[in-house]
């Protein structure tokens, strides 16, 4: 795939061309630069420090040439739907019937507990009753059930960590098989970042740069049914790269995880935070106190990171609280900025399979995350020694530094600083490290020189390369192969039809590889004797 990407200068009003268009960009505080992709958020925020007297708020921003005090209700309701067809950005257009009900999330334990131990969780209303969770038959008391703590508090989370999958029912509903391939065993996932749609909330109403063109709205879910939830035992996670719908109030997410299948959301599922899940404009220099910084994200996704490591599926009371909700994220901040949360909400390890899982957040300082790190690798290396783990893979949603990431945090330069650790080490020298990662919106491998270690997984609609498709890490058969499905790229290519009548008319996803580009295929070199 041939593609510009575009590093945002550091004058202001310079001129930079975006995949063939021309866009203004305007120097606000260090770390952002305004374009019209922010124009909604920052519309609103501009109303909120009008509201409290700060006349001055647009040269945080840089928009004063365009977004200033004079804004007006009327002037954001403009902004803000100015990209819809039909003038109105309706809250409730793609829900399905289903979308107020009880909300499903299957995630791998955190690495230092048994194999087999997955955390399953609900998503519901705060207001709705806990529902009622069955496994093979026998009903399970939730460890956690409580209303959302800081950010998108209208939700509720009902978790467990169980001892191995099953047969798992949520409020008598037909029941899903929730389960852990063998471990050792070859695994297939999908991984994306930083989806987005042209009707949600803030960023994305006006943001989502091709979200119409290439309909990622209805497209995206349908085809990670398809590839995920159709598939069987022949796709056996998936996940999310951060800035997942460029969400600051929760509602683009909860629009979009309505329209993926129950069969869909049994499968494990990975994601890590971007940096528009910190601060909906992407930078921490433009955060405010409506930000979520990560609260909604770590409580909406329901992974089972070092937060998690003491629970056990008999932990009781708080010694079953899956998350570290120590810091409040304003907390000292009436209007601007805002608090992170505790690393240890969102740096996780695991194993798959034969896959082991490294997922890290760029918001933190490598001198924060180097404990962890080691501890990973450590880990890493005794699973390998085993043979049981023969690939392991980093994921991250940095690719460069910058809007809350400090150069060593972005995804390559802390592949570099993994690599050299014991455990990773013996990995890497075997070229069975690799990398995931978005930020940049392109859907790319070998980014930033790490040519068959690194790949871009970012093409998902917004601006950028200006392709959009379905990436896969694949470890069967005794070899490691990276897919890439491109449904949309240049010249107007559009496989979308193809792609979707090939995964329902054949048996497995395998049999439409056709279709898709080879990013890589290497044997695993596994240090099994």
């Amino acid at each position: 795939v041939s593609c510009e990407i575009v590093m945002v200068p550091q004058g202001s009003g310079s001129w930079v061309r975006v995949a063939g268009l021309l866009a203004v960009v305007t120097k606000g505080s260090a770390g952002f630069a305004y374009s019209a992709r922010y124009s909604c958020g920052v519309c609103l925020d501009l109303l909120d420090a009008t509201a409290v007297g700060d006349l001055a708020a647009c040269e945080r921003y840089g928009s004063c040439h365009t977004l200033n005090a004079s804004v007006s209700t009327e002037t954001c309701q403009t902004v803000c739907h100015g990209t819809h067809s039909d003038g109105v950005a309706d809250p409730t257009r793609g829900l399905d019937a289903n979308a107020t009900g009880a909300d499903l999330r299957v995630a791998v334990a955190y690495g230092s507990k048994e194999y087999g131990n997955l955390r399953v969780s609900v998503i519901t209303s705060a207001d709705a009753e806990a529902p009622v969770l069955t496994v093979d038959g026998d009903t399970v008391d939730w460890q956690y059930s409580a209303p959302f703590k800081y950010k998108w508090k209208v939700n509720a989370l009902h978790t467990v960590l169980l001892p191995t999958g099953g047969s798992v029912s949520i409020d008598r509903a037909a029941p899903l098989t929730v389960a852990l391939p063998t471990i050792g065993r070859g695994v297939a996932g999908v991984l994306i970042g930083d989806p987005c749609i042209d009707d949600a909330s803030v960023t994305s109403r006006v943001g989502c740069f091709y979200g119409k063109k290439f309909q990622t709205a209805t497209r995206t879910p349908a085809l990670i049914n398809a590839f995920v939830g159709d598939q069987g035992t022949d796709m056996d996670f998936w996940g999310l790269l951060g800035d997942n719908f460029y969400d600051r109030d929760g509602e683009a997410t909860k629009k979009m995880f309505a329209k993926f299948s129950q069969e869909t959301k049994a499968k494990p599922f990975l994601t890590v935070p971007g940096n528009h899940d910190y601060w909906v404009l992407g930078a921490p220099e433009v955060g405010t106190v409506e930000d979520q910084y990560s609260n909604g994200f770590m409580q909406y996704y329901g992974q089972d990171t070092k937060a998690a490591e003491n629970v056990t599926p008999l932990s009781t009371g708080s010694a079953a609280v899956p998350l570290n909700f120590s810091i409040d994220p304003s907390r000292g901040h009436p209007i601007l900025s805002g608090n992170v949360p505790v690393i240890t909400n969102s740096f996780l390890y695991h194993q798959i399979g034969n896959l082991g899982v490294v997922g890290f957040s760029g918001a933190y300082s490598l001198e924060e995350t180097r404990p962890l790190m080691a501890e990973a690798c450590s880990w890493l290396g005794e699973q390998a020694a085993t043979g049981t783990l023969e690939v392991a893979m980093i994921v991250g949603h940095w690719d460069i530094s910058g809007a809350g990431a400090a150069k060593e945090m972005a995804v390559p330069a802390f592949y570099d600083e993994m690599r050299a650790l014991p455990g990773c080490r013996d990995l890497d020298e075997r070229t069975m490290l690799k990398f995931f990662m978005g930020h940049t919106h392109c859907n790319v491998p070998h980014p930033h020189g790490h040519v068959n270690t690194g790949f871009m997984v970012a093409g998902q609609g917004m601006e950028g390369c200006a392709n959009y498709g379905i990436p896969i890490i694949d470890t069967t058969d005794d070899r490691l192969r990276v897919y890439h499905f491109e449904i949309n790229g240049k010249n107007d290519k559009d496989s979308y039809n193809a792609t979707m009548g090939c995964l329902s008319s054949s048996n497995g996803w395998r049999n439409c590889t056709h279709l898709a580009d080879l990013w890589l295929d290497q044997p695993i070199n596994s240090s099994r004797v």
